[in-house]
């Protein structure tokens, strides 16, 4: 006789198969998987354990345990994630959004003082904060780039998904060089970057499901994890209205160097730095005081 696979065997099933094989929380991970080929929230699964899994369903089911199991993010398998209350698309030619990224979201609504202000998102990535920021600044322009075309189509379709496509204007090129012909210097009032920052040390002891699976080209900041922050800081007072603002993303120990790199400038003031829950520096502002472009 055929066994019938419920939700509750399934999940147990799961949760076996992924603990052998060193996932972090393996029955939640399961959750998360069953529950979305199901088309239903996790909390179903505990309201009717006994639901009969399908033959379809149950195959689908497994084949993305397996993924899992060999480390494959879940949010690659699942194909989005929550980002400030909306689902993002992701694939592997993106960074998977951090919840601690939504802080740099608040930081540039904190900053942003005029209603049509023009926003530059550099390493946009799939877009998920130059969306947030169009929906939350209704009147904004936001110019949002990054190098990867694979990226730029992920971050074109949020845009799309989200009702903020014509409002966002999507830019290949690396960094600053992909606005270079769209007379915007002096124009901008908030730049605003998650970029790489991983150091070349910090490469090799990122779990298996960053190092393997999500692209190096999103995570690598050179020896030091600094490289892009140096160009960002630099460039950025060519661009920068008078008062505008520069808000960063950064990575665990590197706000007291990035601040020092902005110091060292000499052409920002109210430099300020925000924890994120976990007390780690996450977030770095600071405002263009505006001097002779010489």
């Amino acid at each position: 006789m055929k066994q019938v696979k419920t939700v509750a065997k399934s999940l147990r099933w799961a949760e076996g198969y992924l603990a052998q094989r060193g996932v972090p929380s393996p029955y939640v991970d399961a959750e998360y998987i069953l529950a979305h080929i199901l088309g239903c929230q996790r909390q179903d699964l505990l309201i009717y354990p006994d639901r009969v899994v399908k033959e379809d369903e149950a195959a689908q089911f497994n084949a993305c345990i397996e993924r899992r199991g060999m480390r494959e993010p879940l949010q690659y398998i699942t194909g989005e994630v929550e980002f400030r209350g909306l689902l993002f698309k992701v694939n592997k030619d993106v960074l998977i959004p951090r919840p601690e990224t939504e802080l740099l979201v608040d930081e540039v609504v904190k900053s942003v003082t005029k209603k049509d202000a023009t926003i530059l998102d550099l390493c946009t990535g799939s877009g998920c904060i130059a969306v947030c920021i169009a929906r939350e600044i209704i009147d904004s322009k936001v110019y949002a780039v990054d190098i990867s075309e694979g990226a730029l189509a992920a971050a074109r379709e949020n845009a799309a998904r989200h009702g903020v496509g014509e409002r966002i204007t999507f830019l290949s090129g690396d960094l600053f060089g992909a606005i270079s012909s769209l007379n915007l210097k002096g124009m901008i009032d908030v730049i605003v970057s998650n970029p790489p920052y991983v150091s070349a040390e910090e490469m090799q002891e990122l779990q298996p499901e960053i190092r393997d699976y999500e692209p190096a080209s999103a995570l690598y900041g050179g020896k030091d994890g600094l490289d892009f922050y140096r160009r960002i800081i630099h460039d950025s007072p060519y661009y920068l209205a008078a008062g505008g603002y520069i808000v960063m993303e950064m990575g665990y120990g590197q706000a007291g160097r990035i601040k020092e790199l902005i110091e060292s400038e000499n052409k920002f003031i109210n430099i300020e730095i925000t924890k994120d829950m976990a007390g780690i520096g996450r977030t770095i502002s600071a405002r263009y005081a505006l001097i002779s472009r010489g």
